[in-house]
């Protein structure tokens, strides 16, 4: 399949091209990685649309993909000297893969020029020939391509378009190689247009090119100039796309042997039938490339959407199984009191096995208010059952819309000419709602459906452990001084290793850890019951800081937070260990590159570029301590 244009191609392309000359230069994008798209118009022609990639290709297009929102520095640059210029000239240099645009501006004339050969460029030189921008710097034995310099082109070659019957012949005499590789290189027609010459001249193509006779020589003059007859006069040129075996392989300007037999589709210019091959081919690879993250995001919902149902099946059965237990305490009542009489012992907590399961009683409490807690406990597995159903029916209307989106496949570039106009961005509503008491602490919601809040400080630690944290709620924090307070309402259940981990980065991001550039902390968990802020006899805690009784299990996690867009449209951040149930989001890790005034601006400038209206101060109060380094966009 086709990769890139050939000298001759070129040489056609160049020729239609010259309907540009006059027009005016409206606007430069850069569209891709090597790819610039130059806006032009001309007086009584309207607009053009001129792409130039480096190393491939240069035609005009109908097709408008999507520049970003922010130009580049290349694009800018050329904005800047080549907006409102007119172009002069453009022409083909000696029959080389080198295309020259040459432009009359305010004060000065320009040339951009666009070098389609392997390891491509373009470059945009002065009157003078020196570089003022390349798009890309490189090296070479015989040239240096960097600002300031003079431009070399490459050495050139024999022109075809030019050569004479002597030039031929000693050309091929000092060859060393057979016909059709000697004139696919030293004439540069590649190597199709090179096979063509051989079958029009019937020469065998790998006889030594040295070997020809005089005949032979003729005839492959002729050969050369019958193949070259549409490019030289433009007659006999039927601009098409061949089609082999359903797919698309070649472009030409006109009909070859090769492709007798095979399906073709016409086009009015070269230029069209340029435009919609390489589109083409961009389009697909583009496709290929959303439907390859659809497929990843799908995957995702489907995990979570696993780790969701086995949370439920725990939930329905820890709700049933407290509910049962509260049940039998009421219908064996009796029995459970001659149980409890006739033991000795006087522990708290007594395990009686009954028929249909074990039951812990705690004795210094009526049976009634033993069968109220099981009840209270089946309550708080109640409502976990209840806030994983809404997250279960959440993710899959996800997954429904993703699958969804992945089976209908929609055009990328949009044909310019029929191009409808461009979608407002869709901007999140901006809504005085009552705000959740979390609200006013750090927060974020796992997957499993578990709330986790942080203090900002130490007044927020003090009322958050105070005021909001149960005796079976999760609390988690740093080993590191000037950390926030971490607290998981879990409602005692157990959680999954991976959001355990996510809550840890939560809390080890926030801390002074971030500050200190640190790229892993370490952090501990406890239950709600082992913290206090009773010290030890005739010591004394500070404000924000609490005593930790028993047990810690520890877990040492990266550092990352993630500032995105959820479901709801809301600017929120995350762990990054969650990442994935954001649509839109910039990844963040300690480094001492952007402070906190450039990081919300860079930023909300990102946000804005895609639609999502935010405030630095709204992302400012998102922001861990010290500095960051933006480490993904997507």
């Amino acid at each position: 399949m086709k990769e890139s244009l050939s000298s001759v191609d070129i040489a056609v392309i160049v020729k239609e091209l010259q309907q540009l000359i006059g027009a005016r230069v409206e606007k430069v994008y850069q569209i891709g990685k090597q790819e610039i798209r130059l806006k032009l118009h001309k007086s009584n022609a309207g607009s053009f649309n001129l792409v130039i990639e480096a190393g491939r290709r240069i035609h005009l297009t109908k097709y408008r993909r999507e520049a970003p929102r922010m130009p580049s520095n290349f694009a800018m640059f050329l904005r800047k000297h080549l907006n409102g210029c007119r172009i002069t000239a453009i022409q083909q240099f000696e029959f080389d893969r080198i295309v020259e645009l040459r432009l009359s501006c305010r004060d000065a004339v320009l040339g951009l020029i666009a070098e389609l050969l392997p390891g491509g460029n373009i470059i945009l030189i002065d009157e003078r020939g020196e570089i003022l921008i390349p798009f890309h710097r490189i090296s070479f034995s015989t040239r240096e391509i960097k600002a300031h310099e003079r431009y070399e082109r490459p050495p050139s070659r024999m022109n075809p378009l030019q050569v004479t019957r002597e030039e031929l012949a000693k050309l091929c005499g000092s060859a060393t190689g057979d016909v059709v590789r000697t004139i696919a290189l030293e004439l540069g027609l590649g190597g199709l247009y090179a096979e063509e010459v051989c079958a029009k001249s019937g020469i065998d193509r790998h006889k030594n090119a040295s070997a020809l006779a005089d005949d032979e020589l003729n005839a492959l003059y002729e050969a050369i100039k019958s193949v070259l007859k549409p490019v030289i006069t433009g007659e006999g040129l039927c601009p098409h796309i061949v089609i082999e075996e359903g797919a698309r392989v070649d472009v030409l300007p006109f009909e070859l042997s090769r492709y007798k037999d095979a399906e073709k589709i016409p086009f009015p210019s070269f230029n069209d039938a340029v435009d919609e091959f390489f589109t083409k081919k961009i389009v697909e690879c583009m496709e290929a490339a959303v439907q390859s993250e659809r497929d990843r995001v799908i995957a995702q919902y489907e995990r979570i959407l696993k780790e969701q149902e086995a949370a439920l099946r725990e939930y329905r059965t820890k709700e049933e199984e407290w509910r049962r237990k509260g049940e039998l305490i009421y219908t064996k009542y009796r029995e459970i009191e001659d149980m409890l009489a006739s033991r000795s012992g006087k522990e708290k907590k007594v395990e009686l096995s009954l028929p249909e399961c074990k039951i812990e009683i705690d004795t210094s409490l009526s049976l009634f208010k033993n069968a109220s807690l099981c009840y209270e406990r089946a309550k708080v597995f109640r409502k976990k059952r209840e806030g994983v159903e809404r997250a279960i029916a959440n993710t899959r209307d996800k997954l429904k819309q993703e699958q969804e989106r992945a089976s209908v496949k929609g055009a990328i570039a949009i044909p310019i000419a029929k191009a409808i106009p461009k979608a407002i961005p869709e901007k999140r509503e901006v809504k005085r709602e009552k705000k959740e008491w979390y609200e006013r602490f750090r927060w974020f919601m796992t997957h499993e459906g578990v709330l986790v809040i942080a203090g900002k400080d130490a007044t927020t630690n003090e009322i958050l452990v105070k005021k909001y944290m149960s005796s079976d709620d999760l609390f988690c924090h740093t080993q590191a001084s000037g950390a926030p307070v971490v607290v998981a309402k879990t409602g005692g259940r157990p959680l999954s290793d991976s959001t355990l981990r996510a809550i840890a980065q939560f809390a080890a991001s926030y801390s002074s850890l971030w500050k200190y550039g640190f790229y892993e902390g370490e952090c501990y968990f406890v239950k709600g019951e082992q913290v206090s802020k009773t010290p030890p006899s005739g010591e004394y805690i500070k404000k924000g800081s609490f005593v930790i009784r028993g047990r810690r299990q520890y877990l040492k996690v990266p550092l990352g937070l993630c500032i995105g867009i959820d479901e709801h449209s809301r600017v929120i951040v995350l762990p990054e260990l969650e990442k994935q149930r954001l649509k839109r989001f910039v990844v963040l890790e300690p480094d001492n590159e952007l402070d906190k005034n450039e990081l919300s601006t860079e930023i909300v400038e990102y946000f804005h570029a895609h639609g999502v209206m935010t405030t630095r101060d709204e992302i400012l109060r998102l922001l861990p301590p010290g500095k960051s380094r933006i480490k993904v966009k997507y």
